[in-house]
């Protein structure tokens, strides 16, 4: 019969080997897929990537962080600061100093843009603060702001109509984002710009947003007008199917009470359904009037 203490060491050594065993096997999972992948043709540096990507430790938040401030490829600074945005701590103060700065500074659109995604979600005065400062670049020196491109430019007005949306706008700023809006829609030379500044002015009821509105009416750009009229029913209750004359006729003759039907929605913009069941019967039916078409009389 054997000991306590040798069983007791036994026992311990087991562990130890299951956990050389599990190892093992992992490896030779690794091999095979490098296998597998040299036989599909995959390049060197692809099945480099792959290994590394094995191997190397999972990074921190932070530490991905940190790697969108230092790395110099434009992409790994780009994926590392997504990571943060997906991980649980994306609206820590850390992290939403670190989408600001991106998002200013930085030189590769697409990593300010994921920042600017990021502060769209976030429930802080800066994600309304970097916005407006990207909107309103041209009052501040470019070490401070660099000059945003369409794509950019689109991404921090759309910052704007999300926080708006959320009611997450500060009191104090909302006549500053309001101009801002209103000078996106007149002014700007991108049309996905101009149509989210359209739909984030649906947000403020005062005069001038209704006159900046009905002023888009007129844009080349459908998308633009679609979210004009949107945004005019949501403040005024009354739709003019984006005639822009019927609109202006109306504003003349209800100057006074432009808001007073606010909330209501007109009958022709009601959808025909009332609740979820309701829209599955919809959907079904109108599938099978597409699949099987009404006889000619």
């Amino acid at each position: 019969m054997s000991s306590p203490s040798a069983t007791s060491a036994s026992a311990r050594a087991r562990p130890s080997l299951a956990g050389q065993q599990s190892a093992l096997s992992g490896f030779i999972c690794v091999v095979l897929a490098v296998v597998l992948l040299s036989s599909v043709g995959c390049s060197d540096q692809k099945i480099n990537d792959f290994v590394v990507k094995i191997f190397e430790p999972k990074r921190t938040p932070q530490q991905h962080m940190l790697a969108a401030f230092a790395a110099e490829d434009p992409d790994l600074r780009r994926d590392s600061l997504a990571k943060v945005a997906q991980s649980k701590e994306f609206d820590r103060d850390w992290a939403i100093r670190g989408y600001v700065a991106i998002a200013l500074l930085d030189t590769d659109t697409q990593a300010r843009c994921v920042a600017l995604r990021a502060l769209a979600r976030v429930s802080d005065p800066r994600a309304v603060d970097t916005a407006l400062k990207l909107l309103n670049y041209r009052q501040y020196p470019p070490q401070e702001v660099r000059p945003p491109d369409a794509l950019c430019r689109w991404d921090a007005t759309v910052v704007l109509v999300e926080q708006s949306a959320a009611g997450r706008v500060p009191p104090e700023r909302a006549e500053e984002v309001c101009a801002a809006l209103c000078d996106r829609l007149r002014l700007d030379s991108d049309r996905h710009v101009r149509a989210a500044a359209a739909r984030g002015l649906g947000y403020y009821p005062t005069p001038q947003t209704v006159e900046a509105l009905v002023a888009g009416l007129n844009d080349e750009s459908f998308a633009v007008v679609y979210e004009c009229e949107e945004s005019l029913v949501r403040l005024t209750g009354c739709t003019h199917h984006c005639d822009a004359l019927a609109w202006e006729e109306w504003v003349a003759a209800n100057r006074e009470n432009l808001f007073a039907q606010a909330g209501n929605i007109p009958p022709s913009r009601r959808p025909p359904y009332r609740n979820r069941l309701e829209k599955v019967g919809y959907d079904v039916n109108q599938f099978v009037r597409w699949l099987v078409p009404a006889r000619k009389e």
